[in-house]
C-alpha cells in the first residue's frame, strides 16, 4: 500500500490509473483519517472510527494522534489491554505536550479497567512528579477515592485546588464533590465558594451554594489562595 502511494507521488500516470481505487483507500493522509475517525467516534460509529484510526496507525506506528484515538476506542470497547498498549505508545511519543494530561487521563482508566492496581498507583505518582498540573492531581484524588484511600485523595485533590488556574472552577468543584461525598458539609462548602469565586456566573454553582443554604452574590465568593497569587 505504501508502495503505491511512492509511486503515485512520482507521476507515474499510468499506475495512477490502473490502481486508482485501491490508491485512494490506501494513500488518505493520516490527517484525513483521523478527521473522519474522529468525527465517526463522535457520532458513536465505534466500528468505523476503530477502522478509521487502525489503517492511520498501520500507515504510520508513530502517528501518537492516532496511536491516542484507537487507544480511546479500545476504551469504548472495553479491551483495556489492547488501549494499554496502543495508549502507552503514545505517551512515549508524546510526553511532554499540552495533550499529555489527556493521554495519560486514558491510560489510568486502561489501568483501572485492568484492574492494575499497582501500575495505576505507579502511573499516578509518576505524573504528579513528573509534571504537577493540577489535572494530574486531580486524576490522582479520582482514582485514590476509587481505591479507597481517602486521606490520599484528600490531599491530592487539595493540591488539584491549589494549582488550578485563576480562570479554572473545576478542581474546586472536585474537591467540593469530595467533601460531600464524605459528609464533610462544612469543607465542601469552602471549595464550592473558592469554584464561585471563580466563575460567578455559573448557574450549576449558584445552585448547590443555594442547597448549602448561601444565597449566592458578591460576598458569597472566597478568592482561592493561588487565585491571589
Amino acid at each position: 500500500m505504501r508502495l503505491f502511494c511512492r509511486l503515485i507521488g512520482t507521476g507515474r500516470v499510468w499506475l495512477m490509473a490502473v490502481t486508482a481505487a485501491l490508491a485512494v483507500q490506501g494513500c488518505s493522509s493520516n490527517a484525513l483519517l483521523r478527521k473522519q475517525g474522529v468525527e465517526q467516534y463522535n457520532s458513536k460509529d465505534i466500528a468505523l472510527a476503530d477502522k478509521r484510526f487502525g489503517q492511520a496507525v498501520e500507515q504510520d506506528p508513530t502517528d501518537w494522534k492516532s496511536l491516542f484515538y484507537l487507544g480511546r476506542v479500545r476504551l469504548e470497547q472495553g479491551r483495556w489491554y489492547d488501549a494499554q498498549l496502543l495508549l502507552e505508545k503514545a505517551l512515549e511519543l508524546r510526553h511532554h505536550g499540552p495533550e499529555t494530561v489527556d493521554i495519560l487521563d486514558a491510560l489510568a482508566q486502561a489501568l483501572n479497567g485492568r484492574g492494575r492496581v499497582g501500575q495505576l498507583h505507579t502511573l499516578l505518582a509518576s505524573a504528579v512528579e513528573d509534571y504537577g498540573t493540577s489535572r494530574d492531581y486531580a486524576r490522582q484524588g479520582r482514582y485514590l477515592q476509587k481505591l479507597g484511600d481517602i486521606d490520599g485523595a484528600q490531599l491530592a485533590y487539595r493540591k488539584a485546588a491549589y494549582f488550578a488556574g485563576g480562570d479554572d472552577p473545576a478542581p474546586f468543584v472536585a474537591l467540593a464533590d469530595f467533601y460531600d461525598s464524605i459528609g464533610d458539609t462544612d469543607n465542601a462548602v469552602v471549595a464550592l465558594r473558592h469554584a464561585y469565586a471563580v466563575t460567578p456566573t455559573d448557574p450549576q454553582l449558584q445552585d448547590r451554594l443555594r442547597r448549602h443554604g448561601i444565597v449566592p452574590g458578591p460576598t458569597s465568593g472566597i478568592a482561592p489562595e493561588k487565585a491571589k497569587q
